[in-house]
């Protein structure tokens, strides 16, 4: 068994605190950042090391051995989460299909998945929660190590990227991790279980970093693209993951709790990894960059939200052929 799944808030309450937090940011950025005392870069990472420590709480290792032992599923299902969408999407780019101010879609594709939504939409449409559970997990793993490198391959024109950003990678992210995981382990680090609220703490975090990119990005050209082209470019990318998710499912197993695992797995993206990996990799100096790639992350997670709540509907009404 995986560990005991600590949720983040899902559905409308965590949607309206997000909302809340973003806007606070657009229409208050000085709010918090025009304070001589507050130092933003110090409580950004600050809040991505709590985050990744309390994701590690609740890795189980167990899970991940045994999962390890079938390759081949391990690694097809991988590959759709990160390599196939950079194919993709790097595709896209080279044909002038993705251009430059829309590079947080390109981020976007290749992010991990999101845990806690991911195994509640499997289980209430049929699927296999402990499926969903283990390769979510593994992905955010992986996360750290991969994304840095393929996102990368579209960002070099206009940032700079070196291979120095993985000491702050492990400071920031896999060092949490591996002290999260230890803890459940070595109980003089921390309790063993876990502590009455503290399952709050990363979703607090997030509403922060939440808060921090959209006041840092309010004079900096956030909105380049539009609303129309915000809700064009969203419906495209929902609607091409979703798509291929389908599609992999199939090819993965002919499990129908397998296939609709997989079709979670594959088309969820993780707004929890997302920013604080974002404040990782983006300098301080590229305010405008950071922002769009908070926009794409926040509004997709919104709309995933809501669609796997329709396509859980859709999914129990029958109608799905098997």
């Amino acid at each position: 068994m995986m560990a005991r799944k600590r949720e983040f808030p899902k559905g409308v309450g965590f949607a309206l605190c997000l909302v809340g937090s973003s806007f606070l940011g657009l229409m208050y950025p000085d709010f918090l950042l025009g304070r001589e005392w507050f130092d933003g870069q110090f409580i950004s990472n600050l809040a991505t090391i709590c985050i990744f420590f309390f994701i590690g709480r609740a890795i189980n290792l167990t899970g991940l051995v045994d999962a390890l032992k079938q390759p081949s599923t391990v690694l097809l299902i991988q590959s759709c989460i990160f390599l196939v969408p950079w194919v993709c999407a790097f595709g896209l780019m080279q044909f002038g299909f993705l251009q430059q101010v829309q590079v947080g879609w390109f981020f976007l594709l290749v992010l991990p998945t999101t845990v806690s939504s991911c195994v509640v939409y499997s289980k209430l449409a049929g699927g296999n929660g402990e499926f969903a559970l283990t390769h979510s997990f593994l992905s955010n793993l992986l996360a750290p190590l991969l994304l840095p490198v393929l996102f990368a391959s579209f960002i070099s024109s206009s940032v700079k990227f070196a291979w120095s950003i993985y000491p702050q990678i492990f400071i920031l992210i896999l060092l949490p991790l591996l002290l999260g995981i230890g803890s459940r382990y070595f109980p003089f680090v921390w309790t063993k279980e876990s502590r009455k609220g503290e399952a709050m703490v990363p979703p607090f975090c997030i509403l922060v970093l939440s808060y921090l990119a959209f006041a840092r990005g309010s004079s900096g050209g956030m909105f380049q693209l539009g609303w129309d082209e915000l809700i064009i470019s969203l419906l495209v990318c929902w609607t091409g993951m979703s798509a291929f998710a389908w599609l992999a499912g199939r090819v993965i197993s002919k499990d129908k709790g397998i296939r609709v695992s997989a079709y979670f797995i594959i088309s969820q993206k993780s707004l929890a990894t997302g920013i604080p990996l974002a404040f990782a990799i983006i300098a301080n100096v590229h305010d405008s960059l950071l922002a769009s790639i908070i926009v794409p992350i926040t509004a997709y997670h919104l709309f995933q939200l809501l669609m796997g709540s329709l396509l859980v509907a859709w999914m129990n009404s029958g109608k799905v052929k098997e």
